[in-house]
């Protein structure tokens, strides 16, 4: 097995020639002549390799096909969908900076014979740095940069990190007379009481090794192979939403949660490190993901006791996302399985938002409530005292794009002839035309005094007001064509857009999220969210610089903007 080497250059001097073996407490060394000890601290080194995850797993780069997806229902009514990916052993070195020995160490020996500890504890710090020089390769995508060391990787071979180097914290040595010893090895995330070691649930991945090696008399230089393993199980959890790189006011702010143990504190082990002890109670390991406006960045390394997952509890506690608080998440870990030391899971937390839902009785819920109701829409504003609530269909109008307008009715006649009797100066003016439904159905609001609901001068209109949703409705109004305010209202509600518009700029929203929206649903025609993340759809305002043109785009880059070509007709609806 390839291991990722890490040298601790630590120098000694041998004074005078070595005698027979003397294993000394620290007590015995300032009894003996200095010039009989050797200091490990000023000459000679000491090897460490860490053993990979999964070292005993099956040789692959892929991981284990997620566990079936687990959906838990947050207070506020989002919800998370959760599943598990076991790792495998890797066909290359680590690269992670969680797999990379660098940090604090601390290292002691032991008398092989009665294992009592012998010297001082030697404490100080690795890092590891290293340059890649040569052309990537498969299976070396990676270019990352460093200074100091460099190196290079025969196609196809694996790959070494290059030596670091162990530099003793100020006024530290560890003295000891030639002869065998077994020697231990911990990083910071160890705690150590001077007879036992004992490791807890952490955010920091602890690390033990030891060795047995003897000093030989006689030689300036001497090395120490010491593997260090990992007791811990290591679980990358991965928090995700649907913003991606839209809205980043939406995305996760001040994420904190907890992992709770429930039937173990922590594995203590004995000096020698060749028994444990599990030791009772409740542990409880705080971490936050702080920031992000990239929600698929949002990782972070949990470190937890071998075990049963059922007896792990996974906790958000505080934060937002989609602009309201997450609520509380609780979940067992139990698609965890058993987990042995060594061990590596990831573990996928996906939150979604819960829309609430316009069924054909005319009253509105979660999906998860709809029972025998069927959803025909997506509530844009909720029913009030003093306001009809307002949805979108689910489904399109057409199975094709139309025009506002057909050519046959612009050619050869007056534009304004055709249009609304309000048209707005400007866009920024039109975001706030909520009368789509007046366009529609009203005759008072065209320009030749005609319902444009039932003319086939204006198919656009007259498709959104005949729309069918494919079932019988009750408790709703007549659908009609979204004025350019009701559609950007619906950006805000289901693309989560809370960035003010001015002229053609929307600014930016969240397209996987109105598409989940509509996919959740099962919508049999929904918008259509191209590869550019753009929206399309016909609007009913009119503006006086291109009056003739009821067609508006929603982007997620460049906002609603007007256009002459074909777009969808989306249909609306009051109840």
């Amino acid at each position: 097995m390839k291991r990722s080497l890490i040298t601790f250059g630590i120098l000694f001097s041998l004074c005078l020639s070595m005698g027979l073996f003397t294993a000394c407490s620290t007590e015995e060394e300032q009894a003996q002549p200095q010039q009989n000890l050797v200091n490990l601290a000023a000459k000679g080194k000491i090897i460490l390799s860490m053993q990979d995850f999964n070292a005993e797993r099956e040789i692959t780069r892929a991981v284990q096909a997620p566990t079936d997806t687990q959906v838990v229902d947050l207070d506020n009514g989002m919800t998370a969908e959760i599943s598990v990916e076991r790792g495998r052993k890797r066909k290359t070195a680590a690269t992670r900076a969680s797999d990379i020995l660098n940090g604090h160490f601390n290292l002691y020996a032991l008398n092989p014979i009665t294992n009592q500890r012998v010297g001082n504890l030697l404490k100080g710090t690795v890092k590891t740095t290293y340059t890649w020089i040569s052309t990537p390769t498969p299976g070396f995508p990676w270019g990352h940069q460093e200074d100091t060391t460099t190196f290079t990787a025969d196609a196809g071979s694996e790959l070494e990190l290059p030596s670091g180097t162990f530099t003793p914290d100020a006024g530290l040595s560890l003295m000891l007379a030639p002869g065998t010893y077994k020697f231990v090895c911990y990083n910071d995330a160890v705690e150590d009481n001077g007879t036992n070691l004992t490791i807890k649930n952490s955010v920091d991945n602890p690390l033990i090794g030891s060795t047995t090696a003897t000093i030989p008399a006689n030689s300036i230089e001497y090395k120490v192979d010491i593997e260090m393993k990992h007791p811990a199980v290591q679980c990358l959890v991965s928090l995700k939403n649907l913003i991606g790189d839209g809205e980043p006011t939406a995305g996760f702010v001040n994420m904190k949660g907890r992992l709770t143990a429930t039937t173990t504190k922590a594995i203590q082990y004995s000096a020698d490190l060749t028994s444990k002890t599990v030791i009772p109670g409740t542990d409880i390991l705080e971490f936050s993901f702080g920031h992000s406006y990239y929600p698929d960045k949002n990782n972070i390394y949990l470190y937890v006791l071998p075990g049963d997952g059922i007896d792990m509890k996974l906790e958000f506690y505080n934060g937002t996302c989609y602009y309201k608080s997450v609520g509380t998440l609780k979940t067992s870990l139990a698609k965890l399985g058993t987990m042995s030391a060594n061990d590596n899971y990831k573990l996928n937390i996906k939150i979604n938002p819960s829309y609430e839902y316009l069924f054909n009785n005319g009253t509105t819920g979660y999906l998860r409530d709809k029972g025998m109701r069927t959803p025909i829409g997506i509530v844009v504003r909720r029913k009030t005292a003093g306001k009809k609530g307002l949805a979108v269909a689910l489904n399109l109008a057409s199975t094709s794009q139309v025009r506002a307008f057909t050519d046959t009715y612009i050619s050869g006649v007056g534009f304004v002839y055709y249009t609304n009797k309000r048209a707005f100066p400007n866009l920024t003016d039109a975001f706030t035309d909520m009368d789509g439904y007046a366009y529609t159905w009203d005759a008072n609001t065209s320009s030749n005094n005609e319902v444009k609901a039932g003319s086939d001068k204006y198919p656009a209109f007259k498709l959104a007001a005949n729309y069918n949703p494919g079932v019988p409705t009750s408790g709703i109004g007549k659908w009609f064509l979204p004025s350019l305010g009701q559609i950007k209202l619906m950006m805000a509600t289901i693309g989560f857009s809370r960035k003010s518009m001015s002229n053609e700029d929307m600014q930016s929203w969240a397209s996987a999220a109105l598409d989940y929206g509509f996919s959740k649903a099962a919508a049999s025609n929904p918008p259509v969210v191209t590869a550019d993340k753009s929206f399309e759809a016909i609007c009913s305002s009119t503006c006086a610089q291109n009056q003739y043109f009821w067609l508006y785009w929603a982007n997620y880059v460049n906002g609603f903007y007007r256009t002459d070509s074909s777009g969808y007709v989306l249909p609306f609806v009051e109840f």
